[in-house]
């Protein structure tokens, strides 16, 4: 919906070639042009089906034919008098092949305009002979796959009014774009979206010809620095778009282009809105979202009469909603979701005849809803959801032609009002997560004949009543949701939807389900009961429960303890989720009569003891997981994916047939984890085929199998930790190309350290913790390795010698704070997600999910020697950093309080020297710190963190005097008092007082709680921190960059 007044690149400056139809003679194309044209769409093959975009392809050459007159040629535009060839408009022509340098198109001189945009030329480079073409005024070459050097030679084209080089594989090498805008004097118009102009000095936009009138710069990730205010200046610019690169823009505050229509910058360094913006009175477009504006709305946006697309959401705008923004008359689409604007909509407005898309999603308003929103003459769409709006609804007597609705998360009371029957266009309405009370009647909404989606979610003062009222429906509802809603009794306007598709009433207290609910609902696809934990389903009353389009069935945390035999007849069940539950017993052939056409099926947390046979046969998703399932492993059928029978009771050796598991074309999981299987593990190709692949905590033994013996492979997750693996590495595994997450740690693996493993590009956790690693840990060659790596543990292992040097310095992914997306490692689907154990303060730490953000070193007790590296202190992005119990001497070098992220370091129980660099003070994330057993000397540094710490923290340095020992150092003075103040958080959601209830009042470990997910040791304060910390992890963390 944000884009619909956006043009897209192809639309603003295609070539349209018309013909003058008075004309009474047509020119006749001399024979040289008319055979280079001809020569030149034989070096392609013409193939629309190879586009995505069918609807906009049309194959103009194929009317092409030697001997005829080309000026009549589609796409070919001829001068009126000599007939000389000088438009060419091929866009879009299904053109299929490389584009050869001396193409005979080079030789059409006079051709003024040359459009071959949307064309497929394979990747060619783009020839320095366009730069023959020195009559062209129009050159667009986008989106048709050339790539390398823009040739310097374009400079040449110094007739040139428009230039698209835009969403190709294009760079500008050196001085090539400095030049080009400098020698291109007459430029109108400029497009070079994914053009890489990493080479690119912003300043060299000052020289672009003085007649611009539009520049777009959009997805140009390379190009950064200081945008020149100056060229906003421009005296004919009228269009601006720019987004998604690392270049910083300021809007000048005086002195605005006047003529500037639209203005676009998304995805940029942006700071602020000034008042100056009220200047460009010409504005029809405003489009600034996802930058990082700050401060109020300039008042002056009033002064913008003809603006008609305005958005600023997702940026960081406060104060109170702008009255002005209500006064701007032709305004279609008004966007300020995902800020921070606060205060009360105006009571009244007269000026918004044109709105249509009114979003204020995501910010802190209060207040009433007010009712002339619902009479906005234009209005089709309305989000207001996620504010703090309050108070009833009044009624409204002017009706909006609205269709969507959206007033979840609010404080909204009262009863739906009456006039709400009179919006007759909705289709979408949700007023979920608010206080409505009141009896829910059917006949208040009876109006509403277009309804297809509400949603009353968690309402829980709403009341429904069972009783069923025939004369009531909503004819064209297909979606319904009343989760959380308190239901007890099903309600009886329910019964009478018969067009109903989705239906939700998870997380009431239903306790009966009766076949004769569901009579007229024949066409139900999705049915979610879950969490209705006093649900009755008797099997003699619900057997002629039949749903013959029933696609999607939960029935989850429901307190089921047999499965229902309704389940026998739903011939159309795909996806059936009973986890959570107490089915008890087993899964035996009798079972073959349902579910023959199941896809996903989730047993998980039953009490399961027996699977003797699996009667599904087209399952993709089967999840057996943590039931009490004993015996020999069972391998699923043929077409599963996905299989996760983990934390069960299993026994014996695997069998061969899991090799035919994962020979599918998406991601496989296979989950055998915690169980007592045994034996060594098949050595099969299509193990290869797994994505994620998890058998540790069993009894395996052996050597490790080679995995990937080609690279045609699809690992990316192998956890085999746990077990009794023994010998060394398979090679193998360095063709493992896709690998993320290696898992290896407690078994008898005997191996030096594997630096085949580090030319993987996508490896960002190694796990080779307590083996019988041994040996160097020496780059052999001194290249760049492991330049992924997010997760290094080495730890209790027999490694030795000294901390390379040149190791640390090719760990490039732990050297930055970028942005990355916040997400668990192994989370592509729903079913899996990587864990591992992390030591912390002598604590085995289990981490159940893995946060892509999280970065840690921990290399402790094997016995490494030698200094700490100052290169370590590059690592910018490390939380956790363990060097402990190895034989490690030198100063702790001051480097170290470069890492601000750092949250846990442990270096204790070596033979470290000196004093404790005042450096490390400057870490405000740190909560464990353990420098004990060492030979520290000198006065313990104080302040911020070092307030908090405890003694333990400095044991067996007898030379250490301070704060908190009880050696004093003289004219030491006691720590300062501490002082919490609310609002200064921690980057990652930890706020200053829990900092202070961590390491420093006696916690076993300090830790960032926003990383993990933990399965032992979980204070109430921790989980309540890892709720909050979300999606302010990364948006805080640029605050200490």
């Amino acid at each position: 919906m944000k884009s619909c007044l956006i043009p897209s690149y192809f639309v603003i400056f295609s070539l349209f070639f018309t013909y003058n139809s008075s004309a009474l003679t047509i020119p006749f194309c001399p024979r040289d042009q008319s055979a280079a044209l001809i020569q030149f769409n034989s070096s392609f093959s013409i193939d629309c089906s190879v586009f995505s975009q069918p609807s906009i392809l049309r194959a103009k050459t194929i009317s092409w034919e030697e001997g005829t007159n080309c000026c009549l040629w589609d796409g070919v535009k001829c001068d009126t008098e000599t007939g000389n060839v000088i438009a060419l408009d091929l866009s879009f022509s299904c053109l299929f092949g490389p584009f050869p340098s001396n193409n005979t198109l080079f030789l059409l001189r006079h051709l003024r305009q040359l459009n071959l945009a949307g064309n497929d030329f394979r990747r060619s480079p783009m020839a320095s002979q366009f730069g023959q073409l020195t009559n062209l005024t129009h050159l667009n070459i986008s989106w048709s796959s050339f790539i390398g050097k823009v040739p310097p030679e374009i400079s040449r084209l110094s007739k040139l009014l428009s230039l698209d080089l835009s969403m190709s594989g294009l760079m500008f090498e050196g001085n090539v774009f400095e030049n080009m805008v400098a020698n291109l004097t007459q430029l109108r118009h400029l497009l070079l979206s994914d053009v890489n102009m990493s080479q690119v000095v912003p300043t060299s936009f000052l020289n672009m010809s003085s007649y611009i009138q539009t520049l777009v710069l959009e997805n140009n990730y390379e190009l950064h620095g200081k945008f020149p205010e100056d060229v906003f200046r421009f005296p004919y610019l009228q269009k601006f778009r720019v987004s998604s690169n690392y270049l910083e823009l300021k809007f000048p505050k005086t002195n605005w282009s006047a003529p500037l229509k639209s203005l676009q910058v998304t995805l940029s360094f942006l700071l602020e809105l000034p008042d100056s913006i009220g200047d460009l009175t010409s504005l029809e477009i405003l489009n600034l979202p996802v930058n990082h504006l700050g401060g109020p709305i300039p008042a002056s946006l009033g002064n913008l009469t003809r603006l008609k697309y305005l958005d600023l959401s997702d940026n960081n705008l406060s104060g109170v909603l702008p009255v002005s923004a209500f006064n701007l008359r032709q305004v279609q689409f008004v966007d300020f979701s995902g800020n921070k604007l606060a205060g009360s909509f105006p009571s009244q407005v007269s000026e918004l005849s044109q709105l249509s898309i009114l979003d204020l999603d995501r910010n802190f308003l209060s207040g009433r809803v007010p009712s002339w929103l619902f009479s906005l003459p234009s209005l089709v769409l309305l989000r207001l959801s996620n504010n703090k709006l309050t108070g009833p609804i009044d009624q409204f007597d002017k009706v909006a032609p609205l269709e969507e609705a959206y007033l979840q998360n609010n404080e909204i009371e009262g009863p739906l009002p009456g006039s709400i029957a009179l919006l007759v266009n909705l289709i979408y309405l949700d007023l979920s997560s608010n206080k409505l009370r009141g009896n829910f009647e059917l006949d208040k909404l009876s109006k509403l004949k277009k309804l297809e989606s509400l949603t009353l979610s968690n309402n829980a003062l709403l009341s429904f009543t069972s009783e069923s009222k025939a004369n009531y429906s909503l004819p064209n509802l297909l979606s319904l949701n009343l989760s959380s809603c308190d239901i007890i009794d099903f309600p009886g306007f329910v019964r009478n939807l018969e067009g109903l598709r989705e239906l939700d009433l998870s997380n009431n207290r239903i306790h009966v389900i009766e076949a004769n609910m569901f009579v007229k609902l024949k066409e139900l696809q999705r049915l979610d009961l879950s969490h209705n934990s006093l649900l009755s389903l008797s099997n003699n009353g619900n057997l002629s429960l039949f749903l013959p389009n029933l696609d999607y069935l939960s029935l989850s945390s429901c307190n089921l303890t047999v499965f229902a035999n309704f389940l026998t007849i739903q011939e159309s069940l795909r996806e059936l989720y009973l986890s959570n539950n107490s089915i008890q017993g087993q899964i035996t052939k009798q079972e073959r009569t349902w579910g023959s056409n199941l896809g996903t099926l989730d047993l998980s947390n039953n009490l399961l003891t027996v699977v003797e046979y699996y009667p599904w046969r087209n399952i993709n998703v089967l999840r057996l997981d943590s039931n009490l399932l004993e015996g020999p492993l069972l391998v699923p059928p043929p077409s599963t994916s996905i299989f996760s029978i983990s934390n069960n009771k299993l026994t014996g050796e695997v069998p061969y047939s899991i090799c035919e598991f994962g020979d599918s074309e998406i991601d496989a999981t296979l989950d055998l984890s915690h169980n007592n299987l045994s034996g060594v593990i098949p050595k099969c190709p299509g193990l290869a085929n797994i994505a994620y692949l998890d058998l540790h905590a069993n009894n395996f033994h052996g050597n490790i199998p080679d995995f990937c013996v080609n690279e045609n492979n699809m690992l990316s997750t192998l956890n085999l930790s746990d077990n009794d693996f023994d010998g060394p590495l398979p090679s193998s595994l360095a063709n493992c190309l896709l690998l993320e997450v290696l898992i290896l740690g407690n078994n008898k693996i005997n191996d030096t350290f594997p630096y085949s493993l580090g030319n993987l590009p996508s490896l960002q956790v190694l796990v080779l913790r307590s083996n019988n690693f041994h040996g160097q840990v020496i780059n052999p060659d001194n290249q760049s390795y492991f330049s992924s790596l997010r997760i290094l543990d080495l730890s209790h292992n027999n490694f030795s010698g000294y901390l390379p040097t040149t190791f640390f310095k090719s760990l490039e992914g732990m050297m930055g704070l970028a942005d990355v997306d916040m997400a668990y490692m192994g989370d592509r689907f729903q079913y899996y997600t990587d864990s591992m154990v992390l030591t912390m303060k002598g604590e085995d730490i289990v981490l159940e999910r893995i946060l892509t953000i999280f970065a840690a070193i921990d290399i402790s007790s094997n016995k490494f020697e030698g200094t700490i590296p100052e290169t370590v202190g590059n690592l910018i992005s490390l939380q956790v950093l363990n060097f402990s119990h190895n034989h490690l001497t030198g100063h702790i070098p001051s480097s170290l309080g470069n890492l601000v992220a750092l949250e846990s370091l442990d270096l204790s129980c070596n033979k470290l020297v000196g004093e404790i660099p005042s450096e490390l003070t400057g870490l405000n994330f740190l909560e464990v710190l353990n420098l004990s057993e060492n030979q520290l000397v000198g006065l313990i540094p104080q302040g911020k963190q070092f307030n908090t710490f405890l003694n333990d923290s400095y044991a067996g340095n007898i030379g250490l005097c301070g704060f908190p020992v009880s050696k004093s150092c003289g004219n030491s003075e006691p720590p300062p008092e501490i002082f919490y103040e609310e609002e200064v958080d921690s980057a990652f959601g930890l706020d200053w007082k829990f900092v202070m209830m961590g390491y420093g009042c006696g916690l076993d470990f300090g830790f960032s709680a926003g990383y993990i997910m933990m399965t032992i040791r979980k204070p109430k304060w921790l989980v309540g921190i890892i709720q909050r910390a979300g999606n302010r992890v990364l948006r805080r963390f640029k605050k200490y960059r």
